[in-house]
């Protein structure tokens, strides 16, 4: 059973993560020795907890000394994401990115605290309770943190025996993944070059995406609108660590609804007129289409 289970793409990083730092069992994983594996300084205060980058590659982190020891290494794992994968000037980035570098900081709690490669090495008991609670004390989390990430793998094992008894479907996501690269990213005006990649919350609504990122090969014409396909299933992508000068977020004003079913256009013009020219990349979230469908 536990070989069908469907590792999402944020969960590979940190594993391999974790094995490069030979992180391989769960009594490594307490703060204090994954705090000296990444450069972590642990500073323990009675206020809500904070990471900080003090200089590249190097870190300080504040944890609420109010919490349970449990709790405390949540609320690590949390701060932990945000360092090595948020890292930055967060005061530029779009609501919508931080709202979703959040989410994704939740998602990594469950892969940091509970890893799957090092569950695989142990022989749970039977029982699902006792499993959940066994669990529990040998990663030293709380109970129902537990449940929860036991609950979530047998979602993905579930995936998973479904994914190999319809075999169709598995060799259909290679394909779909070369393909998207290809003509199943072109868009109006940009010829099939033009590459489009979508961020998945994997732990919500897997059904569509949350951003689509869109990359043209040669640039953006900026006098021409860009009409983008949004029903397609494009190829899976991690969320970006941060946001440069060279991306552009695509706001709701910056849309319209053409005749064709399925597509909105992107006003580039008004794009250019926030960011400049010099954006190599756009980021389009669902919310805003969807706002701009239901204007």
């Amino acid at each position: 059973m536990i070989k069908n289970y469907q590792t999402p793409p944020l969960e590979k990083k940190i594993s391999e993560l974790y094995q490069s730092h030979n992180i391989i069992e769960p009594s490594h994983l307490s703060i204090e020795l994954l705090a000296k594996k990444f450069n972590v300084w642990i500073h323990y205060h009675n206020k809500k907890s904070k990471g900080i980058e003090v200089s590249n590659g190097v870190y300080s982190m504040f944890l609420d000394n109010r919490l349970s020891e449990e709790s405390q290494r949540l609320e690590f794992f949390h701060e932990l994401c945000h360092l090595l994968r948020h890292a930055g000037n967060q005061l530029l980035m779009p609501e919508q990115f931080t709202k979703a570098q959040e989410i994704e900081a939740d998602r990594f709690i469950f892969y940091a605290a509970i890893p799957f490669f090092m569950i695989e090495k142990i022989s749970l008991p039977s029982n699902r309770a006792e499993a959940i609670g066994y669990l529990s004390r040998e990663f030293k989390v709380p109970l129902n943190f537990a449940k929860k990430r036991f609950e979530q793998i047998e979602d993905r094992i579930r995936q998973g025996l479904y994914l190999s008894t319809f075999k169709y479907i598995s060799a259909s996501e290679e394909t779909l993944c070369e393909s998207t690269e290809g003509s199943n990213n072109s868009t109006y005006g940009f010829g099939s070059e033009t590459r489009i990649q979508a961020y998945y919350n994997w732990d919500g609504d897997c059904s569509r995406p949350e951003i689509l990122i869109i990359e043209p090969p040669e640039g953006f014409d900026w006098d021409k609108p860009l009409d983008v396909e949004v029903d397609r299933n494009y190829e899976s992508c991690d969320l970006p660590s941060h946001i440069s000068r060279e991306f552009a977020t695509v706001l709701t004003g910056d849309l319209s609804i053409p005749s064709r079913r399925g597509y909105v256009t992107i006003n580039l013009s008004r794009v250019a007129w926030r960011h400049g020219t010099a954006v190599s990349r756009l980021y389009l979230p669902m919310e805003a289409i969807e706002d701009a469908i239901n204007f």
